[in-house]
């Protein structure tokens, strides 16, 4: 009888702790933000769009024709970055001791800034270095592939990132 009882409650136990553990979840990086990806794809089509109007090369004296266009751009982009951090970061033991293990290695955490958040704010400040040189002397072709060709870089990372978290 009491055999029966003992192993009535290790079998209960055991149901119990099954169920226990298959609700635990751990989360390592934000949810998915459907928004983040549809207005950081309108951004980046306007962008793309903007570096083949103005491919051939701007001067200084038609600045005031394209003042609007890179104030609407850098504001796409700092929307972008405000939508990414306004998504809590996790914070449990499993992130710590990743956080802990990539810091004794001299990498970047995921303490801060989530990988989109940083690639959004780094083309707010590439748009900004582009206007503020296109504003003083315009700008030759070279000029604009070389800043098309970083924001490029962080596009692609921003949309990478967000797009991966769609699982």
């Amino acid at each position: 009888m009491i055999t029966t009882k003992l192993k009535t409650y290790k079998h209960v136990l055991l149901v119990f702790s099954f169920l226990l553990l298959a609700s635990c979840k751990t989360y390592l990086a934000p949810s998915y933000n459907q928004e983040i990806i549809t207005k950081s794809t309108a951004a980046t089509t306007s962008t793309f769009q903007y570096f083949a109007a103005i491919a051939g090369g701007t001067n200084k004296e038609s600045f005031t024709t394209r003042k609007n266009t890179y104030n609407t751009l850098i504001g796409q982009f700092e929307t972008l970055k405000l939508l990414a951090k306004a998504r809590p970061i996790p914070s449990n033991k499993t992130t710590q001791r990743i956080n802990n293990l990539l810091a004794e290695r001299n990498s970047p955490t995921s303490s801060s800034d989530y990988p989109s958040a940083f690639a959004f704010n780094r083309i707010v400040e590439n748009l900004v270095k582009m206007k503020e040189k296109d504003q003083a002397s315009g700008l030759n072709p070279i000029v604009i592939q070389a800043f098309k060709g970083e924001i490029e870089i962080f596009l692609d990372q921003a949309i990478t990132y967000e797009s991966f978290l769609k699982r």
